[in-house]
């Protein structure tokens, strides 16, 4: 199996004007591998953009730079983002005027009050603690401006200033698949699902504790531009909207590296899915990324001969975070029974096996 990974590219100001509401995703692709990229592999990437587009209906264009590169061992492939950022409160109030769906209505009623964030962190020294004292870390929210187009922030990207950079491994250009006519073969890795993961990332599915992971200690905080003090990560932003949706137990919002947080949409009573925890001190996958024991698009792996869309909860997801679904997902109490009756088929499975 080989590894995702996310990295976040750069961050500015944005402040609070909104668009008109959405109709459809648009995606511009912009080839910059040297040489240029084969007529496979563009369309294999055109197939995952045209996915999305089929999934969302934001009137929104997201600019992608695409490519083959020089990547790590075991990478697929991996995701710049420009990044801006806002207020909690502006984040909150995007998010109320964007809710469309049952689920969308369900999340924003469930986000914390006031203009200051409370959740469970990890401290630079590595130890946690509640975090309620209102410093920038509650104040404000980082996101991707592909997410904020979608909350309907004003956010001026094009082919010249993209919205992300997606960039896949030279190494492994000969071990994928780019077509699905026929399936996957058993020694190849599908193209279109990591792409289409790819862009997952870029349309916001990142979470700050992944920077969290990486500059705590021991790794000394000149690393990362910050104080090598227990309260590091205080005077600057490091979560993103989907961690607003990050819980450990009910009423629990938790931002630790480490630990069995979930995604619930519902302030931690339904979990939808598990998320992963950290490379370097969690679970050793990133965290943005759902948990990798259940099969969605957001997981961080694809195994050879594997090949899949976004689930269900990766839709939730998205959905959660400002995009607006051209099909509704089920609502946190079908979530509850669905999770309920899987558990017990399983259990009947293994009963009469």
């Amino acid at each position: 199996m080989k590894q995702f990974i996310q990295r976040p590219l750069l961050a500015g100001a944005l402040g609070l004007a909104f668009l008109t509401p959405a109709q459809a995703v648009t995606f511009v692709l912009n080839d910059v591998s040297t040489g240029g990229m084969s007529a496979q592999q563009l369309a294999g990437f055109q197939a995952a953009a045209n996915f999305w587009s089929g999934k969302l209906t934001d009137n929104v264009t997201v600019y992608l730079d695409i490519g083959f590169n020089n990547l790590g061992q075991n990478i697929l492939g991996s995701t710049s983002s420009n990044f801006v950022t806002t207020s909690y409160s502006n984040v909150r109030t995007a998010l109320q005027l964007d809710a469309t769906s049952s689920l969308d209505h369900t999340a924003v009623s469930h986000l914390q009050s006031g203009s200051a964030l409370t959740f469970m962190a990890t401290q630079g020294d590595g130890s946690s603690r509640l975090d309620n004292d209102g410093s920038v870390n509650n104040l404000s929210l980082g996101m991707t401006t592909a997410n904020a187009k979608a909350m309907g922030f004003a956010v001026g990207t094009s082919t010249a200033a993209p919205d992300a950079s997606i960039v896949f491994a030279n190494a492994y250009a000969g071990d994928f698949s780019y077509s699905r006519v026929g399936g996957t073969p058993g020694n190849k890795v599908d193209f279109i699902t990591v792409a289409e993961h790819e862009i997952g990332h870029a349309l916001g599915f990142t979470s700050g504790v992944d920077d969290i992971d990486y500059c705590m200690a021991p790794r000394s905080g000149s690393a990362c531009g910050i104080s090598n003090t227990a309260s590091r990560f205080e005077n600057d932003w490091w979560y993103e909207p989907l961690d607003l949706y990050r819980y450990s137990a009910p009423g629990v919002a938790d931002v630790r590296v480490g630990g069995t947080p979930y995604f619930s949409v519902n302030g931690g009573i339904t979990s939808i899915a598990a998320f992963s925890t950290g490379t370097e001190h969690g679970d050793g996958w990133q965290a943005s990324h759902f948990g990798p024991n259940q099969v969605n698009l957001m997981r961080p792996f694809v195994g050879n001969g594997q090949s899949y869309d976004a689930s269900s909860r990766d839709l939730a997801a998205m959905d959660a975070i400002g995009w607006d679904l051209a099909a509704p997902v089920p609502e946190p109490q079908t979530w509850a029974m669905l999770l309920a009756g899987l558990g017990l088929v399983g259990w009947m499975r293994r009963r009469s096996a």
